[in-house]
């Protein structure tokens, strides 16, 4: 929707609206009296965080010129990985001796900085017309068919073999009216919107449209691997939640020096296409994911890490310049509209890849543990109670754990597989520089 929005209003207007949303959000969640409310409130800030990174790009197409898009995407996409990496340092050392609220409250600061640069130094022509004539062209129609369709999507990945069965009546009804409005909203963009939110000649693109579906499983393998990777240390290499995040490093580190790489790249060349390197990359990381699947108890820390970069080389290569792709194949009109898409496609590829793979490892683990005598104070609910089992109890206990992540990198194994099979079908597009 914030490609659409950025058109109508334009994109600063756009990104400081964004950019307040998520920060309003960010300190109700900081002072949220239970978890129902932080639920709530971590709702407020996703509406607002859904735009700002998708804003940014869009912000660097405008002002940057077609030749340097790669190396300044590059250098977002490196700040986004940094803070990914900080985020599980800073985060741990805050929930470890502070307060959990403050991973909410930090934001305040850091989003007022931005906010007071972004209206003093950002300038960017305002679109024309009324404040009535731009609120008239906001496609509402399909707004209201595309949000509780994706909801429902969104529900069932979650529900699926946790809450609910596979195969059970509420999980189907969800999947099948998320699909229904899906439907009825590709044909309420094509036939009835005068401005839709989604242009459906975007998806009349083979090309275009292999670069969202390399975005799906490459949102679904990246995010896999933050949420999963750090658990792993704690649980096997029984890590405090901020040395989960220092172990993690490695991976991250990589990421965000492949990201920046890829951007340089594509700004300093136009003779190599991205198809090359996303084969290449996810080649890379059908490897890394591989080898992630060995591991056990015993696994060295050099192993680890040598794994992690692997696996970061097949992540970082194409996580933004997909996007670059994406821009090149888009007439200048639809590039908000096929950026936000991207980001998109990426964020659900997150939700299904965490989903799948979470119901994965709860019902290997559950079968698992099913079959141990475990003492009544255990609980999966919490990774510190492992540590509290006697020596023989725990051994058994990782061994059930150790089974049940390797569930969820066969499946990653399986994403980057997919990563490989899109990759084919991207074109011989090359970058732009005129």
């Amino acid at each position: 929707m914030y490609g659409k929005l950025s058109d109508i209003f334009g994109p600063k207007v756009t990104f400081l609206f964004a950019v307040v949303v998520f920060l309003l959000g960010s300190f109700l969640c900081g002072i949220a009296p239970n978890m129902i409310s932080l639920i709530i409130y971590r709702a407020v800030a996703g509406i607002g965080g859904g735009g700002i990174l998708s804003l940014v790009i869009i912000i660097i197409s405008e002002i940057v010129s077609i030749k340097d898009q790669g190396k300044f995407q590059g250098l977002v996409a490196l700040c986004y990985t940094i803070s990914s990496i900080a985020g599980p340092l800073v985060g741990g050392a805050l929930t470890d001796y502070v307060s959990w609220r403050w991973c909410f409250l930090i934001n305040l600061p850091t989003g007022a900085i931005a906010m007071i640069i972004t209206i003093f130094l950002l300038h960017l022509p305002k679109p024309t017309g009324s404040l009535f004539d731009k609120f008239k062209r906001i496609d509402i129609i399909g707004t209201i068919i595309m949000m509780p369709s994706t909801v429902c999507i969104l529900l069932s990945l979650n529900w699926g073999g946790s809450v609910y069965a596979w195969n059970s009546p509420v999980i189907i009804v969800l999947l099948c009216v998320g699909m229904l409005g899906y439907i009825i909203f590709g044909l309420v963009e094509n036939y009835i919107v005068i401005e839709p939110i989604v242009p459906p000649n975007l998806f009349k693109n083979l090309n275009v449209v292999s670069c969202f579906i390399l975005n799906f499983f490459m949102g679904a393998a990246f995010f896999s691997y933050i949420f999963y990777i750090p658990f792993y240390f704690q649980v096997v290499k029984a890590d405090s939640a901020t040395q989960s995040g220092l172990d993690f490093f490695p991976y991250l580190l990589t990421v965000s020096i492949f990201v920046t790489l890829s951007g340089q790249l594509f700004s300093r060349t136009d003779k190599i296409s991205f198809r090359s390197v996303f084969i290449f990359a996810s080649l890379m990381a059908i490897v890394g994911a591989g080898l992630i699947t060995m591991w056990n108890e015993n696994t060295e820390y050099i192993e680890l890490i040598a794994c992690m970069i692997i696996n970061g080389v097949g992540i970082g290569l194409p996580l933004q310049s997909v996007i670059l792709c994406v821009q090149c194949l888009t007439e200048h009109k639809d590039i908000a509209s096929a950026t936000t898409l991207s980001f998109c496609f990426r964020n659900i590829g997150t939700v299904f890849g965490i989903s799948i793979s979470g119901t994965a490892f709860n019902n290997k683990l559950i079968q698992l543990l099913s079959t141990l005598n475990l003492p009544s104070y255990f609980s999966t609910q919490s990774v510190y109670t492992i540590q509290s089992l006697p020596s023989d109890t725990r051994t058994l206990v990782i061994d059930a754990y150790i089974l049940a992540f390797r569930i969820i990198f066969e499946l990653i194994m399986l994403f980057t597989v997919l990563l490989f099979i899109t990759s084919m079908f991207v074109g011989n597009v090359k970058p732009k520089h005129k």
